[in-house]
């Protein structure tokens, strides 16, 4: 079985918009909907969760009621006070119904790009290994400054990548996981990768595309028209 959480519980604070960014138009369309329907329309998928703000859980149910014919099976729960409260609040839903071995396919709403092939490969892999990110390589090199004044250490750009989404996991260990966690870890998770990386797992990468950006400042909309028109 394969299950996917579309997390969409952001503010959208750093693009000054009047409404989470997630909800901002691009092309015709609501960016989360561009999200929400690569996983509805995707053959291996069998159920989709939308987790957004609890104040905007109804205006959600009725944006998705407006743009697919069964959005009844998309549910739409109430996210937590930070990302991994947000997760394991996916997570619980999905355990309800689904067995431990289920494949947990985590992505960002305001990441509208993401494809089929990417998701067959985060799918097959996580069947394999049990945790999973989506990747694409540093182009640039990247510089790690540990009080944010000066440059500490210059890592191996062969070494460094760019974390996307999907993140995709086996259903019960990150449930387990999340549950085992103490409040400061769950604080400072920064995606589900980093709950597996804490407990000592492995996490296996899966190549992701240049053009899967995350939507989080004005000019990244208008870049996200681009990319909409060129590849989409």
């Amino acid at each position: 079985m394969v299950v996917a959480a579309v997390l969409a519980g952001g503010s959208g604070t750093r693009m000054g918009a009047a409404a989470p960014k997630q909800y901002l138009l691009l092309g015709n369309e609501p960016i989360l909907v561009h999200s929400v329907r690569a996983f509805v329309n995707h053959e291996q998928v069998d159920a989709v969760c939308v987790v957004v703000p609890a104040a905007y859980k109804q205006e959600t149910e009725e944006l998705l009621a407006s743009y697919f014919a069964d959005a009844a099976e998309i549910a739409v729960i109430a996210g937590g006070a930070n990302r991994s409260l947000s997760l394991l609040n996916a997570a619980k839903h999905f355990a309800e119904t689904c067995p431990p071995d289920c494949v947990f396919l985590t992505h960002d709403a305001v990441r509208p790009f993401v494809t089929k092939r990417m998701i067959d490969d985060s799918i097959a892999a996580c069947r394999k290994y049990g945790a999973v990110g989506t990747v694409v390589p540093a182009v640039d090199t990247l510089l790690l400054s540990e009080d944010g004044h000066f440059i500490s250490s210059v890592p191996p750009r062969s070494t460094a990548f760019h974390a996307q989404t999907p993140q995709t996991f086996n259903l019960g260990d990150l449930t387990s996981l999340l549950t085992q966690a103490s409040e400061e870890q769950l604080a400072a998770f920064t995606d589900g990768c980093s709950v597996f990386l804490a407990a000592g797992k492995r996490v296996y990468m899966v190549q992701g595309e240049p053009y899967n950006i995350k939507i989080t400042y004005p000019d990244d909309l208008i870049r996200g028209e681009e990319i909409l028109k060129k590849h989409f």
